[in-house]
Order: structure tokens, then sequence, then C-alpha cells
């Protein structure tokens, strides 16, 4: 069980913050021992020692690795869900520019340092906590792609939350296989290819009932 921080301050930092320290310096840890060892190397006592801690610390935050991996996972995707609703977010801006500024600012997250496109692209394959979170990060995506390029009459809800749960998928496969060295390409390609099938999936799906787009 994870143990509950102190509540006093020491040397003026208030036990929260310095928690909150601790914890970064984990995750930041674990991210660059993935990158040295790969899934299975990441353990409570390389991360320890990388990020210059004791265990005390470690499970202070964190129940266990499996606790770790999804906080890794779940602060990575946070930053590209944010960046990919930022991107829509810009007022009269044709569709296909927006769904490929989308894609490439997530990119952006996800090559700001390689380990951490590596490591979304390696948890496709994981099991317990990661794997809700990565279902819950792509319903998130579906529901921004659905707001943002599929909006139709109530009728048609079905239609577009279909459409952008395959938009999604399609866009994502291309990338994931890319950063997991499957697909060789360059970025500017994966970005076309990602939001070409994107809108591809959302017109062929939505036909006629809803906002289509065409292809970039």
């Amino acid at each position: 069980m994870t143990t509950p921080p102190l509540v006093r301050p020491y040397r003026g930092t208030p036990a929260e913050e310095r928690v909150a320290r601790r914890r970064a310096a984990l995750l930041d840890a674990a991210l660059t021992v993935f990158e040295a060892e790969g899934w299975h190397g990441v353990s409570a006592r390389r991360v320890c020692e990388q990020a210059a801690l004791t265990r005390r610390y470690f499970y202070e935050s964190f129940e266990d690795v499996d606790a770790l991996m999804a906080a890794l996972y779940e602060e990575i995707t946070g930053e590209v869900r944010a960046a990919v609703r930022a991107a829509v977010a810009a007022p009269d801006t044709p569709p296909a520019e927006t769904a490929r500024r989308a894609v490439s600012r997530g990119l952006d997250i996800l090559l700001s340092a390689p380990a951490k496109g590596r490591f979304v692209a390696a948890a496709q394959n994981a099991g317990g906590p990661v794997a809700t979170l990565r279902a819950r990060a792509l319903d998130d995506l579906a529901s921004i792609t659905q707001r943002a390029f599929t909006t139709g009459p109530p009728s048609a809800t079905h239609r577009t939350r279909a459409a952008a749960l395959g938009a999604v998928g399609a866009a994502l496969r291309i990338i994931d296989s890319w950063l997991a060295g499957e697909l060789e390409a360059t970025r500017e390609e994966v970005t076309g290819w990602s939001t070409g099938a994107a809108l591809g999936v959302i017109g062929a799906v939505t036909g006629g009932d809803s906002h289509s787009v065409p292809p970039a």
C-alpha cells in the first residue's frame, strides 16, 4: 500500500511539493530505464537507482511497478491529448488542415524525447492498469475527434461516434507502427498518411449524414 506523504515542511519546502518532485523524478527515471533496458527492464530497484532515491520514496508514490508504468503512460498520453485538443480548437480552419495540425502536434509530444514515442508504442501490448488507461485515452481522443470533425444531427450520433473511433484507430495504427520501427517512413509521410487515413474513415463512415471532410 502506498505510504501517505508527510505533512510538515522541510527547509521551507512543503511536504506535498517534495512528494511531487520525487514522483516526477521517479517518472523521469522510469523513462530513462525503459529507453536503456526496455519495458521488462523497469523495476523499482533500477528506477530508484536512476533517480538516486530509496525504495521508501518509490512506495510513497507508487504501489508497484505496474502503477508506475501506468502513471508514466498517463502523463505522456495526457500531453498528447492536450496538444490535440488545442490543435483542433482554432476557429475557421479547413478540416484537412486542422487534422494535419492535430496529428503533427501529437507527434511533437511523442518525439520531444524519442523514448516517449517508443514507450507509448510498447504500451500497446501491456495489460493491467496500462490497458485500462489506454482504452480511456483512445476514448478521449475519439471524443475530441467527434466534436471537431463529425458534428452532425442527433440522429447521426452512433454513426459519428463510429467514424471518430475508426479515424483515431486508423491514424494511431500507422503512428504506433512507425514509432515501433515497423514502418519505414519520414515524419512528413507518417503525418500525411495518418491524416488521410483519419479523414478518409470519417468521410466513408458518415457519408452525407454529418460534416464529412475530404482526405488531405
